[in-house]
């Protein structure tokens, strides 16, 4: 089978990231320029996709939501706007067959996070949660523990992979002593991830 299924059946790379992002971030509206740059595609093809996609009834024109200087909060709908947004078409006749096809055919490829996080240092823990578990409500999607660990390599690792599972990957990083502190204190960070359901990848040192 083909490494990325869903790019060898649409017979096209840039199509299937643009599908990806918006199917696996179905309440989360996209500029041309922000869609782009989760997806990894270039400005020129993603409104080409964009636009098919819009016309095939797949995305739709969306709005954006603002939180103002006192708390409350402002929809900007689509003619408001000074940049068009998209967003999955939940109203779409195909679009929970489709929701459910790309998740189906894109799982989780644990190695390949491993192998990519293990080039920021000694990592000893890899703990997914949230968005990789179907959960977005949990605080991190990821949770990376080592010494040593260069912060800013785990910073672009981390955005290697985002284009793949199409969407932002939010994470939080300790030094092996640190979260070995976390887990004995049981760290209310560490308790809502841990707590709920999640996948451990790595345990090196047995800490979990």
């Amino acid at each position: 089978m083909a490494k990325d299924f869903l790019t060898a059946f649409l017979g096209n790379k840039n199509r299937a990231r643009i599908v990806r992002i918006f199917t696996l971030s179905p309440l989360e509206a996209f500029t041309v320029e922000s869609a782009a740059k989760r997806a990894n595609v270039p400005i020129v093809s993603t409104v080409k996709e964009i636009r098919d996609l819009e016309e095939i009834g797949v995305l739709k024109k969306g709005k954006i939501t603002i939180t103002l200087a006192n708390n409350s909060k402002r929809v900007i709908r689509a003619k408001q706007q000074k940049k068009n947004t998209w967003l999955f078409n939940q109203d779409f006749k195909y679009a929970r067959p489709l929701s459910s096809f790309v998740h189906e055919i894109d799982p989780v490829r644990h190695r390949e996070i491993v192998d990519t996080l293990k080039r920021s240092g000694r990592v000893v823990a890899i703990i997914l949660s949230g968005s990789f578990m179907g959960d977005p409500t949990r605080p991190v999607d990821i949770i990376v523990a080592g010494d040593p660990l260069n912060e800013g390599r785990l910073e672009r690792a981390i955005r290697t992979l985002e284009p793949q599972f199409g969407r932002e990957i939010r994470y939080a990083v300790f030094s092996t002593p640190e979260f070995r502190y976390r887990l004995t204190i049981q760290d209310r960070l560490l308790r809502d991830t841990l707590d709920y359901p999640h996948l451990i990848l790595l345990d090196k040192m047995q800490l979990l």
